[in-house]
């Protein structure tokens, strides 16, 4: 999947969770929960701005998050082609990297999402806590990325040390030989 499809599934799941409690802000009772433990007990306090502190922390997360991939990643960028030669492993490698972190964010954010809709739902009292199952199945999925994108990389690895690498060079020394041998 192209990398920008991911940032922009990314952008749009930040957006909803501004979305969602730009709207239901107005809607939350006196006393809100801020925080949820996971046997379900609220910690209450009277309503406030501080609930806006989950999809800013998230904003956060997100540029942070991007940003150090980028550090360690070093996105690539786009580079015009040379036709014939294959792509070297350290942008494809590279490019593995990217889609993972993206893919990785997508998932954090759907945890931030799910956290700020059960702190909605707690306050309207629909709701006793976070769902536990859809909480910890977000982070098996996540968890089990690493090794799906760890053997990716791998085979990716293997094919490119399998490619035989022309140089520019030796195409032009081979095509030169070539044409000597014709005019001899």
């Amino acid at each position: 999947m192209p990398s920008y499809l991911l940032l922009i599934f990314n952008l749009i799941l930040l957006a909803v969770s501004w979305v969602m409690l730009i709207y239901a802000y107005p809607r939350l009772p006196s006393f809100i929960p801020l925080w949820l433990n996971f046997s379900g007990s609220p910690f209450l306090y009277s309503k406030s701005l501080l609930i806006f502190l989950y999809p800013l922390g998230e904003t956060i997360f997100n540029l942070l998050f991007i940003k150090l991939a980028r550090l360690r990643i070093r996105w690539p960028q786009p580079k015009k082609a040379v036709k014939g030669l294959p792509a070297t492993s350290a942008s494809s490698r590279s490019r593995l990297r990217q889609e993972f972190t993206l893919l990785a964010l997508i998932f954090f954010n759907l945890i931030f999402i799910h956290v700020e809709r059960s702190l909605i739902l707690v306050a309207h009292q629909v709701e006793k806590g976070v769902n536990s199952f859809y909480f910890l199945m977000l982070f098996l999925i996540l968890i089990m990325l690493i090794p799906y994108y760890r053997i990716r990389e791998l085979m990716e690895k293997k094919q490119s040390q399998s490619r035989p690498r022309v140089s520019p060079k030796n195409q032009k020394g081979k095509k030169l030989k070539k044409k000597n041998q014709e005019n001899s």
